[in-house]
């Protein structure tokens, strides 16, 4: 139990040591500016493929963040990479300031794979725990630590809103964390906290987090 308390205290102090402002952008500039972009992500950064995160409504300092991870290949992903380098620094505040203000509209939560809905509320019971609480057993830290209760991640500090994400998303990238295929996260929170955790407990919070309602968007 201290152990997990260690985590989830560690975890508040980087996100308090990693806060950043990113300088005011024009949406309306930056939705000329994501024409290539609508192909995987769709016209409003809501994505209708479930392996291609939806952007709307996500932090503009996380956008910008990740594009730059892209461009520096400290995010690797070779389509994503060839896009990036396309992208100036003020094109880039435009575009997280367009995809900022987009409404997250809801996703297809695909769990038709579960023969029954015993097995599916298992599923979000477990997610939810894991969520809510952490695991005390493995030190894992509890998500809304630092995703916020509703998903909605806390406001300013650039972390990526999961309410409404695709679940099929959440899972790849958490997997690629605990593979370190992915390992552009600050001070390795991300992957300190997913290698306790097996592929079960990665789906359930995937799948929970996806059914979150972000409070932020009744408020555009």
């Amino acid at each position: 139990m201290v152990f997990f308390k260690k985590i989830c205290l560690f975890s508040a102090a980087v996100l308090l040591a990693n806060v950043s402002v990113a300088t005011e952008g024009d949406a309306k500039i930056g939705k000329t500016k994501t024409l290539a972009c609508m192909g995987c992500h769709g016209p409003t950064g809501n994505s209708f493929v479930p392996n291609f995160p939806a952007l709307a409504g996500q932090p503009a300092g996380y956008i910008i963040k990740q594009i730059k991870d892209f461009k520096s290949a400290g995010r690797k992903n070779a389509t994503m990479t060839n896009f990036a380098l396309g992208i100036n620094e003020a094109d880039l505040i435009h575009i997280g300031a367009y995809y900022e203000s987009q409404v997250k509209t809801p996703v297809m939560k695909n769990i038709m794979h579960l023969k029954t809905d015993e097995e599916k509320t298992s599923l979000l019971t477990l997610g939810k725990k894991l969520y809510d609480n952490g695991n005390p057993v493995t030190g894992q830290a509890a998500c809304f630590v630092c995703h916020g209760k509703n998903g909605d991640s806390l406001v300013d500090f650039n972390i990526p809103i999961l309410a409404n994400q695709h679940p099929q998303y959440l899972i790849s990238t958490l997997k690629e964390f605990k593979n370190r295929k992915r390992t552009n996260d600050n001070e390795r929170v991300m992957r300190r906290i997913v290698d306790s955790m097996s592929d079960g407990e990665i789906e359930a919070v995937a799948y929970y987090s996806s059914y979150l309602v972000s409070t932020l968007e009744e408020k555009k």
